[in-house]
């Protein structure tokens, strides 16, 4: 009795078993099996037994090729299949991963069946899954961290604005992946005294009115195909989002038809703002182009808005220090190069000189009557007539040819390639040009100048001057010109 009585029990041991087991033939149809296989398959129990039926009907397509590919094979090789996930579909289709156990069975008669103990672990499996799904996020996380971190980094050490676009469309493409990547930005608009020295001169009180530099952007990296340059983006202070061909005829209408034509189905726009408290300029963008509409993910896209935000604070130390820069080899009142950058150019002149045989020169120029001008009718008039002076003087020049103002009612300019009659007829156009009349600014007034020349010319073997020497040597011939009667030019070549 009680050896039936445990019979009695290890049989429903195995029929109500968590796990599912079965026996299956060499062609995998169902010898036996327990309840939980019929409970897995969601099959009534009114339904006939599963006998004979064969266990590959309820296998994905995945699993089947495993089954078939692996497990088999194994068996006949070692006897045994060890922790193998198949995955179950049962009759409404929901799929359920089970961890197989197999062993490869002989009876007394010779047959071989297979043994199998399926375990379900459809949560571990799950929680697998999520945590695969964790890192990846983790992962990718960290690369998006570490791609702003170098882009930053990269932004930092900018040295100009062409160093920060170009460091900008490798962190978008990065980013993005983008087909196409470009950078615009605003030149920053030059002041008047920036105007004037971008001019060789000065700005005329009459014409200030009108000269305020033309809106000018760059662009680096790659456009997308068929991308309208014309009208700017003044009106872009958000970052605009297209993720389909649809959205760009509704975003960008004027351009949406080029774009289309050239393939690209999906575009991201990032301005780059000057922030809140002034009118949120837009000082560049950020512009991606894809071949393919894209999902571009809230990740993504905040990458791409970072760059914008750091990129906006390195203009702005870039512009400050370019204006600190011009303001320090610059004459505050006319714009011009000051002493310190003329004598550097000079230096480069003179070098260029002893290397290649040009001969160049120096003109001194000093204006006669500027002092009663300025004592009868004012400093700020007299500021005026020094701006117009400044700009007649470089207007009377060649663009290669350096103007500076020393201080004063002194100015220099060195010239390159100089004949002697080449800087003999520049000197008497700058004597008639500051000589004409001044009315509009010092009204009743009159000016003339004493400019002295000193020419260099390599060839004729006189030593090798230095910045200070040939300036001072036309300093000399500028008052040889004053003491002769003023309102002259003396030119003389160096070592007189």
């Amino acid at each position: 009795m009680i050896a039936g009585h445990a019979a009695a029990e290890h049989v429903r041991l195995l029929e109500h078993s968590p796990a599912a087991l079965l026996a299956v033939d060499l062609n995998g149809a169902i010898l036996a099996h327990n309840r939980a296989l019929r409970t897995w398959l969601r099959i009534s129990e009114d339904a006939p037994d599963l006998g004979g039926r064969n266990l590959i009907e309820w296998l994905t397509p995945s699993a089947r090729l495993l089954y078939e590919t692996r497990i088999m094979p194994q068996l006949f090789a070692t006897g045994h299949a060890r922790e193998v996930v198949l995955d179950l579909r049962d009759a409404a289709g929901v799929e359920r991963p089970v961890l197989c156990n197999a062993e490869l069975h002989r009876d007394a008669a010779g047959s071989h069946s297979v043994y199998i103990a399926a375990l379900d672990v459809s949560g571990r499996i799950s929680f697998e899954r999520d945590l695969v799904t964790a890192r990846r996020a983790a992962d990718e996380a960290h690369e998006r961290l570490a791609l702003l971190q170098e882009a930053t980094s990269a932004l930092a050490v900018a040295r100009g604005i062409s160093d920060l676009a170009e460091a900008l469309v490798v962190g978008a493409s990065r980013a993005t992946h983008a087909a196409w990547t470009a950078v615009r930005i605003v030149a920053e608009p030059k002041s008047e005294d920036q105007v004037a020295a971008h001019l060789g001169g000065s700005v005329p009180l009459r014409d200030r009115a009108t000269t305020h530099s033309e809106r000018r952007i760059e662009t680096w990296g790659e456009l997308p195909a068929g991308w309208a340059l014309g009208g700017g983006f003044a009106s872009r202070a958000t970052q605009v989002v297209c993720r389909t061909p649809a959205e760009i005829r509704s975003a960008l209408p004027e351009m949406a038809a080029e774009l289309g034509a050239n393939g690209v189905e999906a575009v991201l726009l990032t301005p780059i703002v000057r922030g809140p408290g002034v009118d949120d300029q837009v000082l560049g963008e950020i512009i991606c182009g894809f071949r393919r509409s894209r999902a571009l993910e809230a990740d993504d896209l905040e990458i791409v808005h970072a760059l914008g935000l750091q990129a906006e604070r390195v203009i702005e130390h870039l512009q400050l220090q370019e204006q600190l820069r011009h303001r320090a080899l610059h004459d505050g009142l006319t714009g011009l190069p000051n002493r310190v950058l003329f004598a550097e150019r000079l230096s480069q002149l003179l070098a260029t000189a002893a290397r290649t045989g040009e001969a160049c020169a120096v003109l001194f120029i000093d204006l006669d009557g500027f002092k009663a001008i300025n004592d009868g009718a004012g400093h700020s008039v007299g500021d005026e007539v020094l701006r117009l002076v400044a700009a007649r003087i470089r207007s009377s020049c060649r663009a290669g040819d350096t103007v500076s103002r020393l201080g004063g009612d002194e100015f220099v300019v060195a010239v390159s390639n100089a004949s002697r009659d080449a800087v003999t007829a520049l000197a008497e156009r700058i004597r008639a040009a500051v000589g004409a009349p001044i009315d509009d600014v010092a009204d009743g007034a009159s000016l003339s100048t004493s400019v002295g020349v000193v020419r260099w010319d390599p060839a004729d073997h006189v030593g090798h001057p230095t910045a200070d020497g040939i300036m001072n040597a036309a300093d000399a011939a500028m008052y040889a010109a004053k003491y002769g009667g003023k309102n002259a030019v003396v030119v003389r070549e160096w070592g007189e």
